[in-house]
């Protein structure tokens, strides 16, 4: 292990081939699954091959071989990310199931592999993409259908889209729902804006502020216009400041101005609300500067937490 940390964090020392190569071939899977976070995190595709092979001859022995599938999630992780074409590692990855003991019932580890492996399959648009893809929408297993509705925002296709918004109005555990907002405005997100923001006034708080996070997280014009009206007309405080979070997240001139005039002029309460949203700022002088006064102005500065 000490030898992967030397060579990530000085790979212009190490012949990655000679130097790395080898451990994919170790006997324990947690040296496997450091090599293939290293290689991820150093965006090198050299070894894909190598990863390839090792998935292979890892997978049929798993259960004996890769306790807690670490190792194979590894690399399909690395793999995916580096936008490999590996249908022989993401077909049966997107399939493996591997029940292990726990302190309760036996639990599924291989359960965020399946996702993974999904968009693989996605991303280097294989045939059976999507069919493998709505399969894992119904898995047991949150991990595995969070990674299936993520590969659809992958998809970026109308089918894709209309498959998200099915299962947002289906229903699902928040987490999924969660992802399922975020795969919406990353597919669509000029027909997504609207669709999510219906639940930005939801009876759930958790659904509330998962849709307003997912707007704030896009980026959109369209949807830091939408992030103010909603806080204007809210008045749970714990949505309220998602909602404030959110328009900071936008990264927007106007958003800004919203935000500073809130701290101008909104209760103590709000104001330390505020300030918290806007130290997304931390690296900006300006708004620091602008922030600083207005809190200093106030009586506020000791909340201040850049």
């Amino acid at each position: 292990m000490s030898q992967v940390s030397a060579i990530r964090n000085a790979p212009e020392k190490y012949d990655l081939k000679r130097d790395l190569a080898p451990l994919l071939q170790h006997k324990s899977n947690h040296v496997i699954a450091a090599v293939a976070v290293a290689l991820k995190r150093l965006e090198e595709a050299a070894l894909n091959a190598e990863l390839i092979a090792c998935f292979t001859a890892l997978l049929p022995k798993a259960k004996e071989r890769d306790q807690g599938c670490k190792a194979l999630t590894a690399i399909a992780e690395a793999l995916v990310s580096a936008g490999e074409h590996a249908p022989e590692v993401y077909l049966p990855g997107a399939k493996h199931v591997q029940m292990e003991g726990s302190f309760g019932p036996p639990v599924d580890v291989a359960s965020p592999l399946r996702g993974l492996c999904a968009r693989g399959l996605v991303r280097m648009r294989h045939p059976e993409a999507l069919y493998q893809t709505v399969e894992l929408l119904a898995d047991r297993e949150v991990p595995a259908r969070a990674g299936a509705v993520q590969a659809l925002g992958d998809d970026g296709g109308l089918a894709a889209e209309l498959l998200l918004r099915l299962k947002v109005l289906a229903g699902d555990d928040e987490d999924v729902i969660a992802e399922c907002f975020q795969s919406l405005l990353v597919a669509a997100p000029d027909r997504s804006v609207d669709f999510v923001a219906r639940y930005l006034g939801s009876a759930s708080e958790d659904r509330a502020e998962s849709a307003a996070l997912a707007l704030g997280g896009s980026r959109l014009a369209s949807a830091g216009a939408v992030l103010i009206e909603a806080w204007r007309a809210q008045v749970r405080r714990p949505i309220r400041r998602a909602l404030l979070l959110a328009t900071a997240m936008c990264r927007q001139e106007e958003g800004i101005n919203f935000l500073l005039a809130r701290l101008e002029e909104e209760p103590d309460q709000t104001a330390g609300d505020v300030m918290e949203a806007l130290a997304l700022y931390r690296s900006d002088e300006k708004v620091v500067a602008r922030v600083e006064s207005i809190a200093a102005r106030r009586g506020l500065l000791g909340r201040w937490r850049p």
